[in-house]
């Protein structure tokens, strides 16, 4: 385990050298478009760092996984402030030249849960930066960017998870921060969406709808929602299986409480705020 955690580790670096490559990333046509370094250097150092934290556990070295675990909060926070710039100075979208509607972003949420549970969330960002052309890098529009912030955050979440079995007292407080961190943050950054792009009226039945020939249109803050609803359902799936388990010792289990109550609630706004997508299932 910790020898296939170190691999990832060369490969991530190796991607922050490249600022991330993101799921803007179209199949089949030219370069692969990249987060801008506002958000795209803190999410590649939030993985990094996790790694880190996660193979000095598997190796026993609890006290060195103390410094990774600092480190990936600093770096979230970054990603996150990151995020709030780009919404604040986003330009309107262009009508009819979006890159995006919101079933992809569940697609690209699906993604990375199935790649999660493969034991890493960063290998379905290294798949689709195959397919270069020779017209260089484009960076990712807003939304996208801040898609990519939110899967980090389900990233460290997820991770910190992970984790929590395996150590207990002070480096269970501090993998208790990392989750809970990213946790407040996402959420905080769902309300600033929120507050700086409120929804549209709903159509007819009260539910939003995809343009009728799925073609892409023009993405918005709002269109990454459902896919951000994805990732809620598996971090939840994920914490509550854990706090039901009994083999888990009771202290890392009632390290979730705070998660799951955060993550139900958080939900439930963004089910209120952006109903679901007709035909996303």
């Amino acid at each position: 385990m910790v020898r296939s955690r170190t691999m990832r580790l060369v490969a991530l670096s190796a991607g922050l050298a490249a600022l991330l490559p993101t799921a803007a990333a179209q199949a089949g046509g030219g370069a692969p478009a990249i987060d801008p370094p506002i958000v795209g250097v803190p999410i590649a150092r939030t993985q990094i760092a996790l790694g880190h934290a996660a193979d000095a556990i598997d190796a026993g070295n609890g006290g060195q996984a103390v410094g990774p675990l600092t480190a990936s909060r600093r770096y979230l926070i970054r990603s996150y402030k990151g995020a709030k710039y780009l919404i604040a100075n986003a330009p309107p979208p262009p009508v009819g030249d979006g890159s995006a509607n919101p079933r992809r972003f569940v697609r690209l949420a699906r993604r990375a849960v199935r790649a999660s549970r493969l034991g890493g969330s960063h290998g379905w960002i290294r798949a689709r930066t195959s397919g270069s052309g020779g017209a260089g890098p484009a960076f990712a529009d807003g939304p996208t960017a801040v898609f990519d912030v939110f899967t980090s955050q389900f990233g460290a979440a997820t991770a910190a998870v992970g984790m929590a079995p395996d150590v207990k007292g002070a480096l269970l407080a501090r993998v208790q921060t990392t989750l809970n961190t990213a946790v407040v943050l996402r959420n905080r950054l769902v309300k600033v969406i929120h507050a700086a792009e409120p929804p549209a009226p709903p159509v007819g039945d009260g539910r939003v709808h995809a343009h009728a020939s799925g073609a892409p249109v023009a993405a918005t803050f709002g269109s990454v929602m459902p896919g951000l609803t994805v990732l809620l359902d598996a971090e939840l799936q994920q914490m509550k299986a854990m706090a039901q388990d009994t083999s888990v010792p009771a202290a890392s289990r009632a390290a979730l409480g705070k998660a799951i109550a955060a993550d139900t609630q958080i939900e439930a706004l963004v089910n209120q705020w952006w109903p679901p997508v007709v035909g996303d299932g």
